[in-house]
């Protein structure tokens, strides 16, 4: 059995916090070109890409920047890490986040990436990590696992990285930092129905991992995984959960598909 894995909570600095130095470091990045290598990846590996359109295109390349440059990238059991594997790690993050303000990531300092699963506690084969020292682990073969299965909502780097965003709100219990604090009352609400949906073996259950049933925090992460390689189906099985995810990333996957 595989595991994904959820460790503590990491708080998001807030935009008042950032500092002069990395707004200057945004603005820098911002305005270096997206380099051409990186696009012959995306084109050739990560078929997403070519489903955004020009606004959506230019923010997620913005955001694939910034978390290139800006994280430490190490590779475990001697696994090298290459720039295709940081740009196609940083595609997942940036795929959910490319509406989000910059900041998100901030508190994420580190990728690990292992060559394939790896273990974690009690010897059980692990596909990600989401740790609370601002370090995400993944095992590259269900990275490309999840990129080569575009539409099976099994992707462990977009499930990782919603913990992250999770954790903004400082705690892993599926409810991350949301732009208005109106909206609190209503996504506890769907959140909750569509979590004791799933328990139950809901129609919800024919398009998200059962493993969303294990809590509220690795509910949303499944359902984030949901939203953006099953939208169609999510959406007609739990609309008020596909309109509070789409409210809260700021996009609709549905279009992204045509």
């Amino acid at each position: 059995m595989t595991q994904r894995i959820i460790s503590g909570n990491v708080k998001r600095a807030g935009e008042a916090d950032v500092g002069l130095w990395s707004q200057i470091q945004r603005w820098r990045y911002n305005e270096r070109e997206f380099p051409a290598s990186w696009r012959a990846i995306l084109d050739a590996h990560y078929p997403a890409y070519a489903t955004l359109g020009p606004e959506d295109r230019l923010a997620f390349e913005s955001h694939l920047k910034h978390f290139v440059w800006t994280k430490n990238w190490e590779g475990a059991k001697g696994l090298e890490v290459t720039e295709e594997m940081k740009v196609l790690v940083a595609a997942a993050a940036a795929r959910i986040a490319r509406r989000l303000p910059f900041d998100v990531y901030d508190n994420l300092e580190s990728i690990v990436i292992y060559p394939r699963t790896f273990s974690h506690e009690e010897g059980a084969a692990t596909l990600g990590l989401a740790h609370k020292w601002g370090t995400v682990v993944l095992s590259w073969d269900s990275v490309t696992h999840g990129i080569e299965i575009p539409d099976d909502a099994q992707d462990t780097a977009i499930h990782e990285f919603a913990h992250v965003l999770d954790f903004e709100n400082g705690g892993a219990d599926g409810t991350p930092l949301l732009e208005d604090g109106r909206q609190y009352a209503g996504w506890v609400r769907v959140m909750s129905r569509y979590f004791e949906a799933l328990r139950e073996g809901g129609s919800i259950a024919s398009v998200m991992d059962d493993y969303g049933a294990t809590n509220e925090a690795e509910f949303f992460a499944v359902a984030t995984e949901a939203f953006f390689e099953r939208p169609l189906a999510l959406k007609k099985v739990a609309p008020e959960l596909y309109g509070e995810l789409s409210l809260f990333y700021r996009v609709d996957p549905i279009e992204d598909q045509g």
